[in-house]
Parts: structure tokens; C-alpha cells; sequence
């Protein structure tokens, strides 16, 4: 028997593409608003579960009369897309943007607003909420909430020399005050509700 000399098989990794909105349009099914682009990788979000649901609902009418009756900008809701960069673009569950920053307003938003909101599901995993973190906080959001539905608790962020520093850890009897929507408060058991 002769020996045959077996090439070393070698395993080429292919470097993923690093997406684009222009891609993310492209490439996601029309009209369906559960896609992310974190860090030039196409994300599906699974469909957010009722409690969910409640909490956004409420906050969004809370701080939308709030911003309407005082006329200080804009909250929007997801499916929103918001991009920070050509490679992140992401849905926070709620925004407000601050009438003096309204033109970051176009087809989509550009650029990071005043204030962010994420309710926590369960399918958010501590990467992805710690990479959104990060994204807004250098993207430059001025305020930032996690909703924790489960637990009942609101984490509020402050933007100071470029960082965010916890301000309150609120419990659900405790109030929410906005600094960004200034005079806003919120006692945090009506998000619940």
C-alpha cells in the first residue's frame, strides 16, 4: 500500500459583513418593525410579551401628555428606528426628543435623543442591554431608563462628563422625575399597572 499525503484541511472563517440601514431595508421584510442593526449584525426581536406592553403603553401616555401639554418635543415609540452610527441602528421602546433637537426627526431618527427608555424582556440578554447601554451613552443620550417589568424597578441614568451614572434605582413605591422632561414625575407603580 502506498501512503497518500493528506492535505491539511484548513477551516477559512469568512469575516461577517458589517451591515448598513440601506442593507437592514433591504434585507427585512417590509412594514416589520422587529429588526435591530448592532454593530453591523441584522438582529430579529421576537414580539414583546403583554406586561411589556402595559408598561410601554403607560409611560407613552404619561410622558406624551406631559410633552404636549407643556410643548417641550416629541415621544416616540417602536418600532422607531434610531441610528447612532452607519452600523447601529436600533428601537428603543420609547423616546423623547426636545423641540430644539426636532430635526434629528427625519424618516428616521438620526442621532441619539434626549431621552431613552428600554423595558426589559425576556428575551433581552445582559449583552445586548450592556451594548445598547454603551451605544447610548456614547451616542450621547442625555437620560436613559431600564424598566424592569418583572421586578418592578426603574434603573435612571444621567449622562454627566460623557458617562452614565446610575441617579435612582426606584422600587415601585417610589416617584420617577425626569431631568431631561423637567417637572415630570411619575409615580413608579403606575408603569405597572
Amino acid at each position: 500500500m502506498t501512503a497518500t499525503l493528506l492535505k491539511p484541511r484548513i477551516k477559512i472563517v469568512k469575516q461577517g459583513k458589517q451591515y448598513t440601514y440601506d442593507d437592514l431595508v433591504r434585507l427585512t421584510p417590509p412594514d416589520n418593525g422587529n429588526y435591530e442593526l448592532r454593530d453591523g449584525k441584522i438582529i430579529f426581536m421576537p414580539s414583546p410579551l403583554v406586561p411589556h406592553q402595559i408598561a410601554s403603553s403607560n409611560l407613552h401616555i404619561e410622558l406624551g401628555a406631559f410633552a404636549k401639554k407643556d410643548k417641550l418635543g416629541r415621544i416616540l415609540a417602536a418600532p422607531m428606528d434610531v441610528r447612532f452610527t452607519e452600523t447601529d441602528i436600533v428601537q428603543p421602546d420609547l423616546m423623547f426628543i426636545a423641540n430644539d433637537r426636532l430635526g434629528i426627526i427625519q424618516k428616521i431618527v438620526e442621532g441619539a435623543p434626549d431621552l431613552v427608555i428600554e423595558i426589559k424582556s425576556e428575551s433581552n440578554t445582559p449583552k445586548e442591554l450592556g451594548y445598547k447601554k454603551f451605544l447610548y451613552e456614547t451616542g450621547g443620550v442625555r437620560e436613559y431608563w431600564l424598566v424592569d417589568v418583572e421586578a418592578k424597578t426603574v434603573k435612571q441614568y444621567l449622562l454627566l462628563n460623557e458617562e452614565f451614572h446610575l441617579q435612582h434605582q426606584l422600587s415601585s413605591s417610589d416617584t420617577l422625575h425626569s431631568a431631561v422632561m423637567e417637572g415630570f414625575e411619575l409615580l413608579t407603580a403606575t408603569i405597572f399597572e
